[in-house]
């Protein structure tokens, strides 16, 4: 029996895969980041994140059905910058639990001012409510200087997760 392979299926796999990356990414954030009753469980789940979207920037170019190399290219930066903000959070959510202040990370959306003045922020209130608020404010000054939307919805969705944390 001769195993026949098809052109198509790695084409296939990767888009299978890019949804199901997709699928975790905003089951992270809808179930898992709500159930997190520590700042330990909190931080895992937005390192977890941080990876789903390097995963997800890895599977564009195959796994997206995106044509235009542009477009392409804008959806490899927006998942990025998704990660670089879980991340900056996650440092952020260390940074409070330990009551510390926040600290570089090499971020690429640290090169703003306004956005390492939030995260200093983000460690002082000792509700989540109170960094959600921050959250919010972050991802409207994102929004402001014009990154994408998938990293400002980030934002919201882990702002929205605390506030359901916190009922």
């Amino acid at each position: 029996m001769r195993l026949r392979f098809r052109r198509i299926e790695p084409i296939r796999a990767a888009t299978r895969a890019y949804r199901d990356a997709e699928r975790r990414s905003a089951q992270i954030v809808r179930d898992f980041l709500p159930m997190a009753g520590t700042g330990c469980d909190r931080i895992a789940a937005l390192n977890w994140l941080e990876g789903e979207e390097h995963y997800l920037a890895e599977l564009v170019p195959l796994g997206s059905r995106l044509l235009d190399e542009a477009a392409v290219a804008d959806r490899i930066q927006a998942h990025l910058w998704a990660a670089d903000l879980a991340g900056m959070i996650a440092a952020a959510e260390h940074a409070a639990d330990h009551g510390r202040a926040y600290r570089l990370g090499g971020y690429g959306l640290e090169a703003d001012n306004w956005t390492v003045y939030l995260l200093g922020t983000y460690t002082k209130p000792g509700s989540l409510a109170g960094r959600a608020v921050v959250l919010d404010s972050l991802a409207i000054h994102l929004h402001q200087r014009g990154y994408a939307d998938r990293t400002t919805n980030t934002a919201f969705a882990i702002a929205d997760a605390y506030r359901r944390t916190n009922r």
